[in-house]
């Protein structure tokens, strides 16, 4: 750019001297301005599309960074889920790869502007090598500049960014917890979180704000100083008469032109700089090994059975199963129950490879678990679980969930899960919004739409994870009779938490500390002093 800056003043410098020559006639003028606007109608494309396709790519980078990393979130092991913070991966998906994305434009300056700048040292060493040694003496301080600045303000952007991401969190949890947060006055400690964290990314953004602030400053003071050398080396050399007046203005020129770049140098290297610590963070994230899959059996229909064979799992800190044994046949009801933390919902965790357990076999049909294909193995089950997750869209595209069923199958399904009672009244029927994870049903209803969900996938094997623990007496009526209309002819391993919904079960496991103590049908384990008459007791 300074090079085509030095030949368009060139040009300018005849261009004035044509138009002030004594002899210059009206044609000439005339010539001379349609040749400027008809050389910059012909620049125009051009210009459009380079500024244009370097703006498409960092757009096209920053999409296909996000799809990347969203894909790498979808398959990671849900172990990660449990360690990482969701406002952390919210702000790398959203600020980091931004960031990133945008350093495009840097690193082509990085680039760019030290070869620009070799090009003008170039022309200085022509005009003359001497004063050009002065230059090549204060390049290593330009040098020590971009590092200790470019470290300097990477570090402190990191930290910038991990604070950001705290805030990201709160912000996400002051959201999605309203109610509890204003039922029981939460809002001064909310808002008090929110503040210690902002304190905390200001602090650091200030320390990088500042070190890039002053790394522009010192690169302008070096040039003042190679400038000021420069004038007393010339002084020096005019009055020995080894340089005359035009060659110290044409090495002047250059040497002026030579700085445009150290100075975009310096700004690139800044951008830079920032954008390494949010490739750390992404990139970090993107070296996280996904989920195993192993398994080579993708196609087979379950015919047999499920069984757990010494079974030993630890979240990390004590075994939450020990030695744990269960079959479970083609068609068969069993239900979990226990109290908290006696590991049933871990059961269920383990049957859909959520996490892998260490001792002990898993079998579907006499095969190890990890024989299946994840998506064929899961795609045996279908979960009601009482965490209810809806998306914020309609309620047709809900239950589809990106699969193709006919109007037929849906209305079906509303019918069997009792959907139909409360979807038919909503103001736009199936075609409704009901929010964001369903916050404009009420808790039975959006039970209901998952268990029309569950009821579309036909899957061979149901499990139920406390499905009406969070209903009120009504809504636990409704669901239960359709959870028990969609379980006809099902497989069924269901954790329960009101023993009332599983009296009619096949067989009932009870579960103490991670191993089972107890199982029978209902009326078997309420004849003997047990631990399921003290939990059903319990439960009255």
């Amino acid at each position: 750019m300074a090079l085509t800056k030095a030949y368009i003043a060139y040009f300018i410098k005849n261009v004035i001297d044509g138009i002030f020559n004594a002899n210059a006639t009206f044609d000439y003028a005339i010539t001379l301005a349609a040749t400027i606007v008809g050389i910059t109608i012909l620049t125009y494309p051009f210009r459009y599309i380079h500024y244009f396709g370097l703006r498409m790519v960092v757009d096209k980078a920053l999409c296909d960074l996000r799809r990347d990393l969203y894909k790498k979130f979808q398959n990671l092991p849900s172990s990660y889920f449990s360690e990482a913070r969701q406002g952390k991966l919210l702000s790398i998906m959203v600020d980091d790869t931004k960031m990133f994305a945008m350093s495009f434009n840097s690193a082509i300056a990085i680039i760019r502007e030290p070869v620009t700048a070799l090009g003008l040292l170039g022309v200085m060493v022509y005009h003359d090598w001497k004063l050009t040694a002065i230059v090549f003496g204060i390049i290593p301080f330009f040098i020590i500049v971009f590092n200790v600045t470019g470290k300097r303000i990477k570090r402190y952007v990191k930290k910038s960014q991990e604070d950001q991401s705290v805030m990201t969190h709160h912000a996400s949890e002051g959201l999605s917890g309203q109610k509890i947060i204003k039922a029981f006055g939460l809002q001064k400690y909310m808002i008090q979180r929110f503040d210690q964290a902002q304190d905390q990314f200001l602090a650091n953004k200030k320390v990088s704000n500042s070190t890039e602030e002053h790394s522009h400053p010192l690169i302008e003071v070096l040039i003042s100083v190679a400038f000021a050398i420069v004038i007393i080396a010339s002084f020096m050399r005019a009055k020995e008469g080894e340089l005359s007046v035009g060659e110290f203005f044409s090495f002047v020129g250059a040497f002026g032109m030579f700085m445009d770049p150290i100075r975009r140098y310096s700004k690139a290297n800044a951008k830079l700089n920032q954008a390494k610590a949010s490739a750390d963070r992404i990139f970090k994230i993107m070296e996280v090994d996904e989920e195993e899959d192993p398994g080579s059996i993708d196609k087979f229909d379950f015919s047999e059975s499920i069984e757990f064979n010494n079974v030993t799992f630890s979240y990390g800190k004590g075994d939450v199963l020990k030695d744990f044994n269960l079959k479970i046949n083609k068609g068969e009801k069993v239900a979990l129950v226990g109290l908290s933390g006696s590991g049933k919902s871990t059961a269920l965790s383990l049957l859909l490879r959520l996490y892998d357990y260490g001792k002990g076999q898993i079998l579907i049909d006499g095969k190890e678990l990890k024989d299946y294909k994840l998506q064929t193995l899961r795609s045996l089950f279908a979960l009601v679980s009482q965490d209810v997750f809806l998306f914020n869209d309609t309620v047709k595209e809900n239950i589809k969930a990106g699969e193709n069923f006919t109007d037929e199958q849906i209305s079906t399904a509303f019918e069997v899960s009792y959907a139909d009672e409360f979807v038919h009244g909503l103001p736009e029927g199936i075609e409704t919004e009901i929010g964001d994870r369903g916050l404009k049903l009420s808790g039975g209803q959006a039970q209901r739409l998952t268990i029309a969900r569950a009821f579309l996938r036909d899957c061979p094997i149901l499990l139920f994870d406390e499905a009406t623990s969070a209903l009120d007496n009504e809504s636990e009526r409704i669901v239960q009779k359709a959870l028990e209309k969609v379980a006809a002819h099902k497989t069924v391993l269901a954790v329960a938490h009101r023993l009332s919904t599983i009296q009619n079960y096949d067989r009932i496991i009870v579960m103490k500390e991670g191993q089972k103590v107890q199982e029978g049908t209902h009326d078997e384990l309420m004849s003997s002093d047990g631990e399921y008459k003290k939990l059903y007791e319990l439960s009255q």
